[in-house]
């Protein structure tokens, strides 16, 4: 065994931008996750972006929202935070068809058409996060001077 924590937290030391992706199915309860994000991640809010993923997989919009509620509620156990951060929604991406007609790769039920362009542009905006990466790469080493 090694130490999990320790590592995660190294690797986010040096990282200028750490993903944290949540399946709908498990959405942020293991224990696990909730000590990285307490124990290993913590005062690294700046660098952290939470996904909640695979949103197109819900057949109703209840399913969503029970799986984003139940993850808010998780994260602020966790988060010492008044608000929580934005928590990203995202799908797989679109594919088409023979006939031009865009399908969602999971299920062409889950959403509807401009449910699925809103996933689409939270997974642009996720996008645009990451490559600025090398701008905030600069934040960080300045902030590291400090520290």
């Amino acid at each position: 065994g090694y130490d999990f924590q320790g590592v995660v937290r190294w690797m986010a030391e040096r990282a200028d931008v750490v993903l944290l992706f949540f399946d709908p199915d498990k959405p942020g309860t293991t224990g696990e996750t909730l000590n990285i994000l307490l124990h290993s991640l913590g005062g690294m809010d700046h660098k952290l972006l939470i996904v909640l993923n695979k949103a197109d997989q819900f057949k109703k919009i209840h399913d969503f929202a029970r799986a984003y509620g139940s993850l808010c509620w998780n994260l602020s156990k966790v988060i010492p935070r008044k608000d929580l951060p934005r928590i990203f929604t995202m799908c797989l991406p679109v594919a088409s068809t023979t006939d031009g007609e865009a399908k969602s790769a999971t299920t062409t039920e889950a959403l509807d058409r401009h449910a699925l362009a809103d996933l689409h542009q939270s997974r642009d905006d996720v996008l645009a996060e990451v490559m600025k990466a090398p701008k905030r790469r600069i934040d960080n080493v300045i902030t590291n001077l400090h520290d």
